[in-house]
């Protein structure tokens, strides 16, 4: 299922669900400043497709973040990351993991530029 990332200038990002059923802020996500922009449309994403699951969910609470070193995964140099979120609404806590790939790195890096 795609999702859809929002993010204007100036504008906090939001990620929403391909059918709209669930939308999820920045701003609902404390410590989320301390990620880069592809790790942070990476975490909103899974947040939201989390949100389909229990709409009852969030807001979030960044409580760790852990960076691996590179990888080759394939063709494709990853760099796994782990995301230690606390929600708050139902006090859970649980492990995002993501792997971001060198090109969305360097497109990050040249967007900063």
């Amino acid at each position: 299922m795609e999702k859809r990332v929002k993010d204007g200038p100036g504008e906090p990002m939001v990620a929403q669900s391909k059918m709209d059923e669930s939308t999820v802020s920045e701003l609902e996500v404390k410590g989320i400043e301390d990620l880069t922009p592809m790790e942070r449309k990476h975490l909103l994403l899974q947040l939201a497709r989390d949100g389909v699951k229990d709409p009852s969910a969030g807001p979030w609470e960044i409580t760790d973040i852990i960076r691996g070193e590179w990888k080759a995964v394939k063709a494709t140099l990853t760099q796994p990351i782990e995301i230690g979120v606390k929600d708050i609404g139902r006090a859970a806590i649980f492990q995002v993991s993501l792997d971001i790939t060198k090109l969305e790195r360097e497109l990050e890096t040249a967007q900063e530029e």
